[in-house]
């Protein structure tokens, strides 16, 4: 007897370069419940309708390296010679401000709600690896805003104060992104040592 399979499932739109390298910073083990339950509280008083971010997906992003159809293994080699050239000890990340971003396309409606970073040594980290990526012929982002997105809403958030929360950066993480279907998949780790 031939079984029967549903065809007719519909699987979400995905973009041409669905596959996404970048390199960020996550909180573990324990960081995690507290960050989720401060995203659920901020949203339901401040965005009832905004789509959020699973706990376990919460990352402060810290480089983009690249998109495309598929992995490159050159670019899983560029990423692990970047990121070896980092020299700091771990260190507490505090967040203590909320805001909206603007849609990050035009083709994007959804506008980012944020954590933004302050204190700590993100900069520095961010621009260790920059270094890293430069002396190796990759072109890095400079200039960005350390932050963490909660969730997307339909317009973005005025500035607001919080209460101070964060988490210990102890690792830099090398992460396959599948655009279009929300997983993420940790590729490498370095721990912070100094």
């Amino acid at each position: 007897m031939q079984g029967s399979f549903d065809f007719d499932e519909t699987f979400p739109p995905r973009p041409r370069r669905a596959e996404r390298l970048f390199l960020c910073v996550m909180p573990g083990g324990e960081a995690v419940g507290p960050l989720g339950r401060f995203a659920e509280g901020f949203l339901a008083g401040h965005a009832p309708a905004a789509r959020a971010i699973p706990a376990e997906r919460l990352h402060v992003s810290l480089h983009h390296i690249r998109d495309d159809v598929r992995l490159r293994e050159a670019d899983l080699f560029a990423a692990r010679q970047a990121v070896r050239r980092v020299a700091l000890h771990p260190f507490r990340q505090c967040f203590r401000r909320a805001t909206g971003f603007p849609p990050l396309s035009p083709k994007k409606r959804d506008c980012p709600l944020v954590l933004l970073g302050e204190g700590g040594n993100l900069e520095a980290l961010h621009g260790q690896i920059a270094d890293g990526m430069t002396a190796i012929g990759l072109r890095p982002s400079r200039g960005s805003v350390p932050h963490m997105t909660l969730a997307y809403t339909a317009a973005p958030l005025p500035m607001r104060v919080i209460p101070a929360i964060g988490f210990e950066v102890r690792e830099v993480l090398l992460v396959h992104s599948r655009r279009g279907l929300s997983e993420y998949r940790v590729i490498d780790r370095w721990p912070l040592r100094g």
